[in-house]
């Protein structure tokens, strides 16, 4: 094969490649083209993808458009929710790096501020779902959550989920548990729960599920919970204890609990500043949860020492349970 067949074989590969991610590839090009820092990020996140990683990208990105289509949004809504989450996150940043404290210091203050306004929270969860795939770490901690279900599926016969947000771990729990799974959403702001009904009703029109909006540590529930999801909710409060210690006490004999947080993690609704990683895995202990699994991952690739160090972000997932 000569050199110019070679260049154009090669060429060829690299639009069939385009073709077959349309999506990404237009995901991409927008988000490029309004942020050179994302642009950055996202070249060296996608230069380290395979395949596989590419094909499930790609069927998320098709359902996430048709979900915003039936719901009178765009994709362009979707990359505009996502690129101000990004800004709002920075911004954030800036401010901790200055002060050493977060935005928000109660619970009250996000409700207000976040959970309770309509706009803020439908952009805040919209762009949130995009991050489950365009950063590393979110995207390790949900195929930790993806992994430990499909270990224990047999075995899970009632699921429980603490702030389901934006309603991408309840789908993958349906498509990877038995049809007649027990499945119950809590939410404590009913915005936050709306999207997340709308997101399962539209994919899953027939599945009976439960949607609570209260305060968790209100509600009295059996104990008996098979499986607990409780992801990113306890940086948002101002004592995870008691959550912490309620996730304990609903886990059946033998269920777990796949519980997320992070540390040094600045946001405009996040209320608790975890700074240690070692913080989080006492905090788990003194509330009666056994860490079965755990992933550690910095949004930087820098040394442990460094991270600590410099106060960047950590994202952290375990599975927990009973002690």
């Amino acid at each position: 094969m000569g050199v110019k067949q070679k260049k154009d074989k090669i060429t060829d590969s690299f639009k069939g490649q385009k073709r077959m991610y349309q999506n990404i590839e237009y995901l991409k090009i927008k988000i490029y083209e309004s942020s050179s820092f994302q642009k950055k990020k996202l070249e060296l996140f996608f230069e380290s993808r395979e395949s596989t990683f590419l094909d499930e990208f790609e069927l998320f990105l098709k359902d996430y458009i048709m979900y915003l289509n039936k719901n009178n949004m765009t994709i362009e809504y979707g990359i505009d929710a996502y690129l101000k989450m990004v800004n709002d996150m920075f911004k954030s940043q800036v401010k901790f790096m200055r002060t050493g404290k977060y935005p928000v210091s109660k619970t009250s203050e996000a409700i207000d501020n976040v959970y309770n306004d309509k706009k803020e929270m439908l952009s805040y969860m919209i762009g949130l779902a995009l991050s489950q795939y365009l950063w590393s770490t979110h995207y390790e901690m949900f195929n930790h959550l993806k992994d430990e279900l499909e270990k224990n599926k047999k075995s899970i016969k009632n699921y429980l989920e603490i702030g389901p947000g934006h309603g991408l771990f309840l789908k993958n729990a349906i498509d990877i548990l038995d049809k007649d799974t027990t499945m119950t959403a809590i939410d404590i702001s009913p915005i936050s729960l709306e999207i997340s009904k709308s997101i399962i009703e539209y994919f899953y029109s027939s599945k009976n599920i439960e949607f609570i909006n209260e305060d968790m540590l209100k509600l009295e529930l059996d104990s008996n919970c098979d499986f607990i999801v409780m992801g990113e909710v306890i940086e948002h409060v101002e004592t995870p204890e008691l959550l912490l210690k309620k996730v304990s006490r609903l886990l059946s004999q033998n269920g777990k609990a796949f519980l997320s947080t992070c540390v040094n993690c600045p946001a405009i609704d996040h209320v608790y500043h975890f700074h240690t990683v070692d913080e989080i895995r006492n905090m788990f202990s003194k509330c009666g949860l056994e860490i079965v699994s755990e992933k550690v991952l910095p949004v930087e690739n820098l040394p442990m020492c460094e991270i600590v160090d410099k106060k960047i972000t950590i994202n952290y997932s375990a599975i927990v349970k009973r002690a």
